[in-house]
């Protein structure tokens, strides 16, 4: 009688077993996939800026390779009201936007609250240079400024000064 009763537990614990491994995975309660859903998704690491924001300096204010930052940082500027970074995007830092310093200031700082849009933008090369131009659009208060603006950077040329590797306004159509 002992021996038929082990061998009926063994046989029932192995039907369990083997009962058990054959159940799909357990559904979640309705509980459990509404806060699932609701929860904030966590962004992917390769996602995540490595290279941080430039940073507006004036006379070099455009220090990094990335001609859509430069001219994001070239927007943040004209925000700021920062003419003297402003100005600073131009090539020579600053010299090459025709005006003196104070010239300048008086002829942008008609803008009092402007908001800055920059469109995407097109890069080129041409004979060791690298163009990148932008639709820039400025909204101050009732008033729109439309225009385009080109930055240009030498391409990496063997004895090339900081200034030439720089992002740097080459022209512009913006009137302020």
């Amino acid at each position: 009688m002992t021996r038929i009763a082990l061998a009926f537990a063994a046989a029932s614990a192995l039907v369990f077993h083997l009962g058990g491994c054959q159940k799909g995975p357990a559904s979640p309660s309705p509980d459990a996939t509404d806060a699932a859903a609701l929860a904030p998704a966590t962004p992917m690491p390769e996602l995540i800026p490595t290279e941080p924001l430039p940073t507006v300096t004036p006379g070099e204010p455009s220090l990094t390779r990335d001609p859509v930052q430069a001219m994001q940082a070239f927007g943040d500027a004209i925000e700021a009201r920062d003419w003297e970074a402003v100005r600073g995007f131009w090539g020579d830092y600053g010299k090459a936007s025709g005006m003196e310093e104070r010239a300048f200031a008086a002829k942008w700082s008609s803008l009092l609250a402007p908001v800055v849009t920059v469109g995407k933008g097109d890069q080129e090369g041409a004979a060791g240079s690298l163009y990148y131009t932008a639709p820039v659009t400025i909204v101050d208060g009732p008033r729109t400024i439309n225009g385009e603006v080109t930055m240009r950077r030498v391409n990496d040329v063997d004895g090339a000064s900081p200034e030439q590797l720089r992002w740097h306004i080459e022209s512009t159509t913006l009137k302020p």
